[in-house]
């Protein structure tokens, strides 16, 4: 009687065994909601690298458009890889332009999962390849972080290889910012274009400077210019009716050189102070001229 009871204990734990496996190879498996264009629900990876793999698909999608997606989980839950990543797929509702890089952590196994127009350009076979060679090791050594620094931007030139474009990703995964090249003749045209646009605007503040000067205090740098050209007319007239020998010539210029040299346009009377000088030394050699007669003599 014991015999029996024992022999029918175990046949009722075989079954129920039996049933706990059959379960749970017919349950669905779990997948995570989609966040954005990564989903880190095993929360594996750091803030810059989610930035910077988000910023990385909108670069591959200007480029390529083709969507890139990330997906991190715990474990399988009894489903091959294959299997979970085409369900996941089916499940975020991926479409046959995108590429989708599964990573399970628990499990130590990865894989890209891409759709059918992707996977013609970018075959399988050669996503494995990149994967094995620029992202396998740091991620079997649980360096999720460094496994998607160094597969970012390899990804990123594999698919401009692919479709014949550049896929820029300089400045993502600790890559250095590429500054743009510009040929001599685009800068010079550059420089012509900044010269012609900052020439009305120089002018412009000019006329709004001498305008505000006059406003506020009704004296302008123009004024005092032709303020001193007044006087020199009129200094000048009277001293040539005065003197004809050695001199400035007459021309009254002399009151106001401290003025026009604390202007500092001075310079532009250069040449006619030289001469005046050299006048002025022939005339100390030779003595004073002779005073003309007036009308009363």
């Amino acid at each position: 009687m014991m015999k029996q009871n024992r022999s029918l204990l175990r046949v009722l734990c075989l079954m129920l065994a039996a049933l706990l496996l059959c379960g749970t190879a017919l349950a669905e498996p779990r997948y995570p909601d989609k966040t954005a264009d990564a989903t880190d629900a095993a929360l594996l990876l750091s803030a810059d690298t989610l930035k910077d793999w988000n910023e990385l698909a909108t670069r591959v999608k200007s480029a390529t458009g083709v969507r890139l997606y990330l997906a991190t989980v715990d474990f399988l839950d009894g489903a091959s890889l294959a299997d979970y990543g085409a369900g996941l797929r089916s499940k975020w509702g991926l479409d046959d332009d995108s590429l989708l890089l599964l990573m399970a952590a628990g499990e130590d196994t990865f894989g890209l999962f891409g759709g059918a127009s992707v996977n013609k350009k970018f075959a399988p076979s050669a996503q494995e390849k990149l994967l094995s060679t620029a992202f396998q090791s740091a991620f079997i050594a649980q360096d999720y972080d460094g496994a998607l620094t160094s597969l970012g931007p390899a990804l990123a030139r594999e698919l401009g290889k692919c479709y014949n474009v550049s896929v820029d990703a300089s400045g993502l995964f600790g890559q250095a910012t590429v500054q743009a090249t510009v040929s001599t003749n685009e800068w010079l045209e550059r420089q012509q274009a900044a010269r012609a646009t900052a020439a009305p605007q120089t002018e412009r503040v000019i006329r709004e400077r001498i305008v505000r000067e006059d406003q506020s205090s009704g004296i302008s740098f123009g004024k005092v210019i032709l303020t001193v050209f007044f006087l020199m007319i009129i200094f000048g007239g009277e001293n040539r009716r005065r003197n004809s020998g050695c001199g400035c010539s007459g021309c009254g210029c002399a009151p106001f050189s401290s003025i026009l040299a604390s202007l500092g346009l001075w310079k532009l009377w250069g040449r006619k102070r030289s001469k005046w000088i050299a006048r002025e030394g022939a005339c100390l050699q030779k003595g004073p001229l002779p005073r003309a007669p007036s009308r009363k003599d």
